[in-house]
């Protein structure tokens, strides 16, 4: 009887420490096969031309409340979507005259833009297209992370202050790419807030 326990014994581990069986290593091979992957398309990033860097096309989603869109409508107001964008240095005192005359509180501004929707609704998308950095700023991001404000405010055509209180955006533009190009900003009348 103690000679089939041992006897047993042996042969299991004889068996348990054999090399992979073929399944295992079919099973390793496919698991490392890169090509069996579905390969998820990147997002846009930023592109260098010449002297410039080309940021990638997105829309900014404004979402209005019925009070906010009812009051911009009556005063045949627009919305005003500002971008700022901008980046970090490495050390302000190394840098440029040039270049350090672009530092501001929030790094090294690389570009502010402007875009205006006329006509208001309750969702209103905006087209960011066709802007550009100058490379000569890029150059001096260290991390070469461009970082972007947005706010959204009233035109100020019929109403002398903003009457928006708007949700803002203040992060990194691949947050913005790598999520399909969209951003969403929900918004009402400051007097709604209140």
């Amino acid at each position: 009887m103690k000679t089939n326990i041992v006897i047993l014994a042996s042969l299991i581990l004889f068996f348990s420490g054999c090399k992979k069986t073929s399944v295992d290593t079919k099973k390793d091979e496919i698991l490392t096969d890169a090509s069996s992957v579905m390969q998820v398309k990147p997002a846009d990033t930023i592109k260098v031309e010449n002297d410039k860097v080309v940021i990638p096309n997105f829309k900014i989603v404004v979402n209005l409340s019925d009070a906010a869109v009812k009051k911009l409508q009556s005063g045949k107001e627009s919305i005003i979507a500002s971008l700022f964008f901008y980046g970090n240095t490495a050390d302000g005192k190394t840098l440029p005259l040039d270049i350090k005359k672009e530092l501001g509180p929030n790094g090294l501004k690389l570009g502010d833009f402007n875009i205006e929707e006329k006509d208001v609704h309750q969702s209103n998308e905006i087209e960011v297209k066709n802007i550009s950095i100058p490379k000569k700023l890029y150059d001096f991001v260290v991390d070469k992370k461009i970082l972007l404000n947005i706010n959204v405010f009233s035109g100020r055509r019929a109403f002398k202050d903003n009457i928006l209180d708007m949700e803002f955006f203040d992060s990194e533009l691949n947050e913005i790419t790598s999520k399909g190009n969209v951003i969403n900003l929900n918004g009402r009348l400051i007097s709604e807030s209140e």
